[in-house]
């Protein structure tokens, strides 16, 4: 599966701030994600995940599943 995704400062009519633009594939045409599952603080550059108020540089809410994190220093 291939994710291609960006944030566009450029806020159209109808679209609230925060709002993440990404490719649909299935309906082959950029669409806005709902700011209750993608949300961007540009003034922190900040992601939220399930989450509108992120105070990390990724704030996710609700289950992660991983299949490996290497934390800083961590050399493979």
């Amino acid at each position: 599966m291939e994710i291609h995704v960006i944030v566009d400062g450029r806020l159209k009519s109808g679209t609230a701030q925060g709002q993440i633009l990404f490719w649909d594939n299935t309906l082959k045409k950029w669409v806005f994600a709902e700011t209750s599952e993608l949300f961007w603080d540009d003034v922190n550059k900040r992601l939220g995940i399930k989450n509108t108020t992120p105070t990390s540089t990724l704030d996710v809410t609700g289950t992660l599943t991983v299949t490996r994190i290497l934390a800083g220093g961590v050399k493979e």
